[in-house]
C-alpha cells in the first residue's frame, strides 16, 4: 500500500532511500505507454504475502524451497549528483583573482583600481572577506545571495519589516557584506506588499499650502 501510494502520489517518500526508489520506478514507467500500479490486498494475493513475512523468519529453512537474495546495500545511488553552473562573474571576481594570484591587469586604470580595493579584502579557504577596523571579517556575498539575506532579515522568522538602515546593520552585525547593501535593501523594502499595506498614513498635503487673501 505504501509503495502504491507513493507512485500514484497519495503518499509522499521522504527518506532518501525511498525516494531514489521511487524516482528510479517514475523512470520506468515512462518507457511504457500505459502503466497503472494496483494495491492488492493480502487475502487476494498469498503468495506475496507469504513471501513479505518470510523476509522475518531464519532464512537457513525457508531458502530449501525459495532462492534468497540478501542485499547489504541499495540497489539506487543514495546521492544524486547535480550539475551547477560555475565561473559566473560577480563583483568579487577581480578582487578575488589578484588576491589569489597577483596577477596585474592590462588596463592601468582598472589595475590601480583593484589594487587599491584589495587592500579592503583578504582571502581565507577560498572565501572573500572584508575588513572593517571596528567589526570582524565580514563574509562577501554575490547578487544571487542578496535578494534572500534581505529578505530574510525584513520579512523573516524575527523579521520586524524595518527600514532599510536597520536591515543592512543586521546583515553587518551577522556578518555579510557587499557593495550596495543600501541600495538594494531599499529596493528591496519599497517593494515590500506588506510594508505599503500597514504603514502609517500621512496626513501632511502633497503641496504646499496657498494662501488665498480675501477680496
Amino acid at each position: 500500500m505504501l509503495i502504491t501510494g507513493q507512485i500514484n502520489g497519495t503518499y509522499e517518500a521522504k527518506n532518501d532511500v525511498m525516494a531514489s526508489y521511487l524516482s528510479q520506478a517514475k523512470d520506468l514507467i515512462l518507457q511504457f505507454l500505459s502503466c497503472k500500479v494496483i494495491h492488492i490486498k493480502r487475502s487476494e494475493n498469498k503468495s506475496a504475502d507469504a513471501l513479505s513475512k518470510g523476509a522475518s523468519t531464519n532464512f537457513e529453512h525457508f531458502a530449501k524451497y525459495i532462492r534468497v537474495e540478501v542485499l547489504d546495500r541499495p540497489s539506487v545511488p543514495q546521492h544524486k549528483v547535480l550539475v551547477i553552473q560555475t565561473g559566473v562573474e560577480s563583483w568579487m571576481t577581480p578582487i578575488m583573482a589578484y588576491l589569489t594570484s597577483g596577477a596585474p591587469l592590462e588596463e592601468k586604470a582598472v589595475a590601480r583600481k583593484i589594487r587599491h580595493k584589495a587592500l579592503n579584502y583578504r582571502m581565507q579557504d577560498g572565501i572573500l572577506y572584508r575588513r572593517y577596523f571596528l567589526s570582524p571579517l565580514l563574509r562577501c556575498v554575490d547578487a544571487e545571495d542578496t535578494n534572500y539575506l534581505i529578505r530574510e532579515v525584513h520579512e523573516g522568522i524575527y523579521g520586524l519589516h524595518a527600514g532599510y538602515r536597520m536591515v543592512v546593520a543586521k546583515l553587518m552585525n551577522a556578518g555579510y557584506y557587499w557593495p550596495d547593501m543600501h541600495m538594494d535593501a531599499t529596493h528591496k523594502i519599497r517593494k515590500c506588499d506588506s510594508c505599503q499595506r500597514h504603514a502609517p498614513n500621512t496626513l501632511r498635503p502633497k503641496n504646499e499650502l496657498v494662501p488665498v487673501t480675501p477680496a
